[in-house]
């Protein structure tokens, strides 16, 4: 009989070896560690400037802010009093130490109730990055995983997702987000009797909260202190000095930079949470910011503005004027709202006209009163021009010839080609706005506006704005070819000529400047004042209005108050650098044209000039303003509306009619000039008109006598010369007198 039953105990001891044998390898095979789930945190969405500047840290899941960007060091003072406090033989063990858990086990089973959980910090990892509840079954779970999770990462990794993880009262998760929330400081600079604060507090984090219960929380440091002291982690004259440094518990608020951007991009993530690096450049958000916020205040009105990278697509700048936190409209983003386009869109229109060859680059083009069935438009300052280049037509924004590019080229392609272009704003039915479209009848958002802009920098490539530098979402994959390289570098010519400098901040003393193409608008009613300008590197859109909608500003010109700020920050942006442009493609050659009409002459016409043209696109379609009657006798024929407008002025060509009377051309009366700093070689130019070749002019500062010219030439006032304020420019001949007033200010 005995023989028998020590059979049976062999038997079954045999078969509890080997079933606890099996059931640990099944267990190390089957209780995996949560890596995957280890790179999701209970964060929400955290974003960075380019740099890696905290700008945003948005709440996550009930309200926490968690922080998850704490990587854990040996040397730092938390790291240290966490490991003594919660687990001394953290850096010794495997995941699991069997001596705290068979003193964990002889203290349960000897008081009869739970005194230890003989939980490795490696454990509490497991359970902090995929929860689950506290049993003896998950318990096991954990030792296992806490062995795999061992082998695959090192011991500060796995400190980093316990740091980041743990609660720490309020709501505040990880201890980026406790050293900031309860001391206004990162975790690596937390000082020992901080960090042994914020250690104590893993155990029991609202029993030792110390707000609330300063008292438990101390209590709870000095059992940390005494742990560090026996591990060799501090020294008693560092724990001495520690405890006689006061608790200075200091609340700090969450990042909350740069708002209007944030808004966007944190509306434009897919997630709810992650850590994201942004494409904004402090330096220039700050260059933008001061530009938009000055001029705003000048105006007393709405300012906007951005600059996007040329080569990326990156937003490097988004801004709005005013303060955020206003009552009434103070989160209303402007940069993102949809307003009337004015005149930015004939650059498109034109681009579009010049690849399907209904202009060629030379040709004239008529500024006349015309019909379009019930519409009759007129041009911004009301005066028509007759016959002109096209350069000039878009240069002046005037209405007709564009009005005629859309019926050419119809309405549905042009409206196409702007959809392209990433204006979606505008109707997908063309019938919504009709010809309109070359007058600004449809709205755009200053964003889009700006990205549609970057089209010609990138020779007529049109590639998505991107708002993250590693773009999770792919946006660089959307890019297309909208317009010829040869039709993008004719518009960036045309928008860049030396004679528009003067122009490009209102009315600014003639200087050097550097190359920079630019295009204003202005919405009907003065609703509107736009201005996108573009170098090779960046493009810079403003948009100056009232949020409200308000009309009737007559301030709200493009030219006059959306120019001046752009210019602005592409002179604190380029700082004295000359950006270089392309040159002339091969596929823009030159063929002589008529002088008067700007097609290649048909034999009759009176006299040629040299014009540009492209050579896969424009047509050979001779000149059809010169032919000879019946008689022989040369014919200048224009339409029937061109020809009775010409004749109403006194013309038959392109040739003005002579006014004999002495004038100043430029600058315009009252004008307004600006002295800028920094800028060398500036000076006022002042140009006479109807001044016979060879004729002397006298020219005078305030009645004081100030140099002579002769013929056409050009009078200059340059710098130091002329002071501030307002001044009387008068010039004189033997026979005539001619006045303007200018004002000179910084």
């Amino acid at each position: 009989m005995k023989q028998e039953w020590k059979k049976r105990i062999v038997v079954f001891a045999g078969a509890s070896t080997a079933t606890a044998f099996l059931a640990v390898v099944l267990s190390y095979l089957l209780c995996t560690p949560p890596l995957q789930e280890a790179e999701v945190y209970p964060s929400g969405v955290i974003l960075r400037d380019r740099s890696g500047g905290l700008m945003r840290v948005g709440l996550g899941p009930d309200d926490s802010d968690c922080r998850p960007f704490y990587t854990a060091s040996r040397d730092d003072w938390v790291v240290k009093a966490l490991v003594a406090s919660e687990d001394g033989r953290f850096y010794d063990h495997h995941g699991v130490c069997l001596k705290s858990v068979i003193r964990a086990v002889w203290q349960d089973v000897s008081s009869f109730r739970r005194i230890s959980g003989a939980s490795t910090l490696t454990m509490q990892a497991v359970r902090l990055i995929k929860p689950h509840p506290r049993s003896l079954f998950w318990k096991w779970i954990e030792a296992f995983a806490a062995l795999r999770m061992e082998r695959v990462r090192s011991k500060e990794w796995i400190l980093s997702q316990y740091l980041n993880r743990a609660p720490f009262a309020s709501n505040l998760v990880g201890v980026e987000a406790a050293s900031q929330g309860w001391f206004g400081k990162p975790a690596a600079e937390l000082s020992l009797g901080e960090a042994a604060l914020l250690a104590g507090m893993v155990q029991s984090p609202s029993r030792f909260r110390p707000d609330r219960r300063l008292p438990n929380a101390l209590r709870r440091r000095e059992y940390v202190f005494r742990r560090m002291l026996e591990l060799g982690y501090a020294t008693e004259a560092e724990i001495q000095s520690a405890n006689r440094a006061p608790i200075e518990l200091m609340r700090s608020p969450r990042p909350f930079l740069e708002p209007f951007f944030c808004d966007w991009a944190a509306s434009e993530i897919d997630e709810t949470s992650g850590d994201y690096t942004t494409t904004l450049d402090r330096r220039i958000q700050d260059i933008v910011t001061r530009q938009v916020q000055r001029q705003a205040k000048q105006l007393d009105c709405s300012v906007a503005a951005v600059v996007i990278e040329v080569a990326t697509g990156a937003v490097r700048a988004l801004t709005c004027s005013g303060t955020y936190f206003d009552a009434k409209s103070g989160q209303v983003n402007t940069a993102l709202s949809p307003r009337p386009a004015g005149s930015t869109l004939k650059p498109f229109i034109l681009a579009k006209a010049l690849d399907t060859g209904m202009v060629s680059p030379s040709e004239l083009v008529a500024d006349v009163p015309r019909r379009y069935g019930n519409f009759t438009p007129v041009n911004f300052n009301r005066v028509f021009h007759g016959i002109l280049p096209i350069r000039d037509a878009l240069i002046l924004s005037l209405n007709i010839p564009f009005l005629d590019l859309v019926k050419k080229c119809s309405k549905e392609d042009v409206n196409a080609v702007l959809r392209e272009a990433g204006l979606t704003t505008i109707p997908e039915d063309p019938g919504k706005h009709g010809l309109g479209i070359a007058v600004g009848n449809v709205d755009v958002r200053l964003l889009d506006l700006a990205n549609a802009y970057a089209t010609f920098a990138r020779h007529g490539v049109y590639k998505s704005y991107r708002f993250l530098e590693k773009d999770r979402q792919n946006r660089e994959l959307n890019e297309r070819r909208i317009f010829s390289d040869e039709a993008s570098w004719l518009i960036g010519d045309f928008l860049s000529g030396e004679e528009r400098s003067a122009h490009s901040i209102g009315h600014i003393a003639d200087a050097k400047l550097p190359k920079i193409a630019w295009k204003t608008g202005t919405s009907s009613a003065y609703r509107d004042a736009w201005t996108a300008a573009w170098t090779p590197d960046y493009v810079v859109a403003v948009w100056c209005g009232h949020k409200i909608g308000k009309f009737g500003d007559k301030r709200l010109v493009g030219a006059k108050v959306a120019a001046p700020v752009a210019w602005n920050i592409f002179r604190d942006l380029l700082r004295g650098k000359d950006p270089t442009w392309p040159v002339r493609p091969e596929g823009i050659g030159t063929r002589a044209v008529c002088s008067v009409s700007g097609f290649p002459p048909n034999g009759d016409c009176p006299g040629t000039r040299e014009g540009l043209f492209l050579k896969r696109a424009s047509s050979p379609r001779l000149c059809p303003v010169h032919r000879r009657d019946f008689e022989g006798k040369l014919e200048t024929v224009w339409p029937p509306d061109v020809a009775a407008f010409l004749k109403e002025r006194g013309k038959s060509d392109t040739t003005p009619a002579k006014e004999s009377r002495l004038a100043i051309l430029q600058p315009a009366d009252r004008s307004v000039y600006k002295w800028l700093k920094g800028i060398p070689g500036q000076a006022v130019t002042v140009k006479p008109a109807n001044v016979a070749p060879g004729e002397r002019v006298w020219w005078y500062v305030d009645g004081i006598p100030h140099g002579e010219t002769e013929g056409d030439e050009m009078f200059l006032l340059e710098d130091g010369e002329i002071t501030l304020g307002d001044h009387t420019i008068s010039c004189a001949t033997l026979h005539q007198r001619a006045s303007i007033h200018i004002r000179l200010e910084r």
